[in-house]
C-alpha cells in the first residue's frame, strides 16, 4: 500500500496567465513499483485556468471541491463537486475555474509520464511518501 498526503505532496505554482497549484501524489518516480499510473492535484483559485494542452496519456479528472468548465477538444463541460470526466489521449484540453470558490481537481494520468515535469520543477526537494506493508 501507498499513502501519499496532499499537504506533503511536491508540486508548483504556476504563474499567470494560468494561474494554479499543481501538485503530485502518486508516480512511478515517487515510488518504485508503482507503473500504472500517476495522479495528483490541480488546484485553481477564482479566475484560474490552465493552458490548453494535450499529451499521450489519458487523463481522468475529479472534482473534489468548487465549480469551474472543462474543454475536451471541442466539447465543453460544467465542473461541479463529484463529476468525472475522461480526456483521451492526444487530445487538447483545459480546466477554468469560473467559480467564486477554489476548484479543486484529482487528476489521473494513465499511463504515467507527464506528472514528471511537474516534479522536475518542484523545489521540493525531498518527498518521502509512506509505505504500509498491505497484509
Amino acid at each position: 500500500m501507498i499513502i501519499a498526503h496532499g499537504d506533503d505532496a511536491p508540486g508548483i505554482e504556476a504563474a499567470e496567465p494560468f494561474r494554479r497549484t499543481l501538485k503530485v501524489l502518486l508516480s512511478p518516480l515517487l515510488h518504485p513499483g508503482l507503473e500504472s499510473l500517476a495522479a495528483g492535484f490541480s488546484i485553481l483559485p477564482p479566475g484560474g485556468k490552465s493552458e490548453v494542452h494535450g499529451h499521450p496519456e489519458g487523463e481522468m479528472f475529479f472534482v473534489c471541491s468548487g465549480t469551474g468548465l472543462i474543454r475536451v477538444g471541442d466539447e465543453e463541460g460544467i465542473l461541479s463537486p463529484d463529476t468525472a470526466v475522461w480526456g483521451p489521449p492526444e487530445v487538447p484540453h483545459q480546466l477554468i475555474n469560473n467559480g467564486s470558490e477554489i476548484l479543486k481537481i484529482l487528476w489521473v494520468l494513465c499511463p504515467p509520464g507527464r506528472e514528471a515535469a511537474i516534479l522536475h520543477s518542484s523545489s521540493q526537494a525531498i518527498y518521502r511518501p509512506q509505505y504500509k506493508d498491505a497484509k
